[in-house]
């Protein structure tokens, strides 16, 4: 007579607290990767396409991280008032030829594109041992 014996063990990061910190810890890592790589991304369109560049737009667009989200940004209300004009969403670019750069539109169809190949070599390179 044949008989068969299956024991598990139940210890490991998946089976204690550590996991969700691990994941939680991932997600922070990939936001933010997402976000540099957006930067540099709307940076390139801007050297495109910028004729005679002064730098301070450019320097007002920055990641801002508020503690629950990660995000590119021009400083919003506060920051340069032709941003708007800039991207294409302005009230301004309804009545003249200049119909926006649309960079954070780019960048954000791009990294939609991407994002997923970038976790996954997070989750690899990052992830995968601790567990």
């Amino acid at each position: 007579m044949y008989s068969l014996s299956i024991r598990t063990r139940t210890q490991g990061a998946l089976f204690d607290n550590r996991a969700h910190q691990i994941f939680d810890e991932f997600c922070d890592d990939l936001e933010e990767d997402g976000a540099e790589w957006a930067l540099q991304h709307i940076r390139g369109t801007f050297h495109a396409n910028f004729q005679q560049p002064t730098g301070y737009y450019e320097s007002n667009v920055r990641i801002h991280n508020d503690g629950a989200s990660t995000e590119v940004w021009d400083g919003g209300q506060s920051g340069p008032v032709y941003g708007p004009w800039l991207e294409g969403i302005g009230s301004r670019n309804d009545t003249t030829r200049f119909k926006g750069y649309h960079a954070f539109r780019k960048a954000a169809s791009a990294l939609e594109r991407r994002i997923e190949d970038m976790g996954e070599r997070l989750l690899h390179r990052n992830v995968i041992h601790r567990l």
